[in-house]
């Protein structure tokens, strides 16, 4: 019996309905382990550099890992991955919540849909029998009405439903996928992936959990977890107000993206922050699975307006959103952004990029770029709530300007013309994340040489390398305490600098965080510098759940494959440096706030860029070298 892994990949052919399960083996697993090593591995041995994402050639890959699914807290997340609509080149995004778990339960380590089916589908799985149902009842219909319908026609009230919404069937461009209408693989446009293929959902109810070697060494781990998280005063803070506390912090700093990162400071952070949001509305906590941190706000509001009322299906806003459709689009309304999260929801989109694109159509109308005339009577002004809420709904339908804006921001501003590029906030095509660069510059650089596009969870933030390091590897982070002297970074880092000493970080963190990526594991819970679960746990954790001896050296090992094979990918797909740049606002001195005057410097960019490729393994162009390929055993993918 295989442990950790099933050795079953299902593979659907949605054009002639075929199913079919593949076992590549247990040396594979060890090599690939999971998650977004599994995407790599497939869009490069079955995607061609030039297939159209929205073809039916493209793959759609579902991915966890060998963990997925333990009773260790954090261990619920798994990947989404596809040639992406947005980039043109590697895709993928991951999630936390229930579907990864469920899937595992049911006995399968991925899903490949390939093809398009003749009419709206959904996937059903209810372990070995699987089945490509009809939605064309379905289709059109928000997500909670769609999840509800789904489950009763399964007979399973907790049947897991991976879904895209209204906006993916529409093929917007950042459209997202969801599980219970509040866990997101939201970047890079896989909603619009699904729609593309005419599938609407992937359901899915497991029954057999049996798949750890070491089951009691796994409980233990899980229960040590439980009854010692609150002991750490910022993962206890963190399940209480999750993320939803930053916009007021984050403009104190000076680099809360404000009216489309023109400034960093945003006068009304406090009234979209959670203190406003737990005064004005209901809230309460939910969570992941066999997760007991619950960081996971929800949010009701009951009003005689109609559009004011706020759903608590559909979740809360966390960071992300309170800064994209919040701050960066300049609405000072609580109550609004919380309405704008739950439209987001309904329709399937992805907050940052839905955010970024209108707070760019802003600037522009701002500008006098575009008018009244160009964006159906509606006055696209900064702060303008009436405004924001209707061109959510347009996007999502692609009704009028709504369908120029559904494109993105990059391919938005090509066809406005004009100044418009310059004030598209993007990297490969994807928009910018709620993090201003400017006082980030290990972030800019992320945004830049991420292989999936402008990803914000590339490396740990340049904040937490202010202070002196800690040498214990087991110290949790406290204000300017670190615990990275073990992996060479071993004095203060400047958060606006990228000499070769940043440079030198950002390698080792990249592939420490890929590590979180393959394991799909919740950055929240154990990421490498300051949380509960450290590096040092992972080969324990993953060899006790497998049977496995694998060291930490070779899991970091894995975790670079995946970022080699990202660019690789990309390479086939013809992305090189050239496309690996950043707008030039991120040049240009920020206007206001903590760090008013400041500006990454172009000439330093570039040298880091350039050195980054020489310590990564790649050429002048980014493209991986062939003995990077060689020492990470990734030959069979040499073309």
């Amino acid at each position: 019996m295989a442990f950790g892994f099933r050795n079953k990949i299902l593979r659907i052919n949605l054009t002639d309905s075929s199913v079919k399960v593949e076992s590549p083996g247990e040396d594979f697993f060890k090599q690939y382990i999971g998650g977004t090593n599994i995407i790599g591995y497939f869009l490069n041995k079955e995607v061609g550099g030039d297939v159209d994402p929205l073809s039916p050639e493209n793959k759609l890959i579902v991915a966890p890992s060998v963990i997925t699914g333990s009773p260790v807290a954090g261990t619920s997340r798994f990947s989404v991955g596809a040639k992406s609509p947005l980039t043109e080149g590697f895709g993928k995004s991951e999630a936390g919540g229930f579907f990864g778990p469920e899937l595992k339960f049911a006995g399968y380590d991925a899903i490949i849909v390939e093809g398009k089916a003749a009419e709206p589908c959904y996937i059903c799985i209810q372990d070995d029998k699987v089945e490509i149902k009809s939605a064309k009842h379905l289709w059109g219909k928000d997500t909670g009405p769609v999840q509800e319908a789904i489950r009763e026609e399964m007979g399973e009230k907790r049947a897991r439903v991976l879904q895209t919404g209204p906006a993916g069937e529409n093929l917007v461009r950042f459209a997202a996928v969801c599980n219970e209408l509040k866990h997101w693989n939201g970047r890079g446009g896989m909603g619009a992936v699904f729609g593309s293929k005419n599938l609407r959902a992937i359901a899915v109810k497991g029954d057999n959990k049996e798949f750890m070697k070491e089951v009691g060494k796994v409980k233990e781990y899980a229960s040590w977890f439980g009854k010692n998280w609150k002991d750490q005063d910022s993962l206890d803070g963190f399940g209480k107000v999750g993320t939803m506390c930053l916009p007021t912090i984050l403009s104190g700093m000076g680099i809360l993206p404000t009216h489309n990162f023109q400034m960093g400071e945003f006068e009304h952070a406090e009234q979209i922050d959670r203190i406003t949001i737990e005064k004005e509305m209901e809230t309460k906590r939910e969570g992941c699975f066999a997760c007991p941190v619950r960081c996971k706000q929800v949010v009701k509001k009951e009003s005689k307006d109609p559009d004011k009322n706020i759903d608590p299906a559909y979740g809360a806003p966390e960071y992300e959103t309170l800064g994209s459709i919040g701050s960066n689009c300049g609405i000072p309304n609580a109550v609004t952004v919380c309405k704008g999260n739950e439209m987001v929801a309904r329709f399937g989109m992805d907050s940052i990029g839905l955010g970024m694109t209108i707070s760019f159509a802003m600037e522009c109308y701002e500008k006098g770029i575009i008018t009244k005339e160009d964006t159906d009577g509606l006055e696209l002004e900064f702060g303008n709530e009436n405004a924001f809420l209707r061109m959510i709904e347009n996007i999502a339908h692609r009704k009028g300007f709504g369908d120029i804006l559904a494109e993105g921001a990059y391919r938005a501003a090509e066809k406005i013309g004009g100044d418009a590029p310059k004030y598209a906030m993007t990297s490969k095509k994807m928009e910018f994340a709620a993090h201003e660069g400017r006082g980030k510059w290990n972030v800019a650089l992320g945004y830049a040489v991420s292989p999936n596009g402008a990803d914000h969870v590339v490396v740990e933030h340049d904040h937490c390398f202010m202070g002196e390091p800690n040498e214990d590897p087991k110290a949790l982070a406290d204000g300017n305490v670190y615990t990275l002297f073990n992996w060479g970074i071993r004095k203060p880092l400047d958060p606006c600098s990228l000499d070769h000493e940043k440079v030198r970080a950002f390698v080792i963190l990249q592939k420490l965080w890929g590590v979180m990526d393959m394991l799909d594991i919740c950055i929240f819970l154990a990421e490498p510098s300051r949380r509960m679960i450290l590096m040092e746990h992972l080969p324990d954790l993953v060899n006790h759940i497998t049977g496995w001896d694998l060291s930490l050296e070779e899991l970091i090992q894995a975790a670079e494959r995946s970022i080699v094979m990202g660019r690789l990918f990309n390479t086939k797909c013809g992305i090189t440096a050239k496309d690996e740049v950043l707008p030039e606002r991120v040049f240009t001195p920020m206007t206001n706030g903590a760090v008013k005057g400041v500006a990454i410097d172009k000439k330093e960019f570039e040298e880091a860029k350039e050195l980054y490729y020489h310590m990564a393994g790649m050429d002048a162009d980014g493209a991986p070298l062939k003995g990077k390929l060689v020492e990470l055993r990734l030959e069979e993918l040499m073309s």
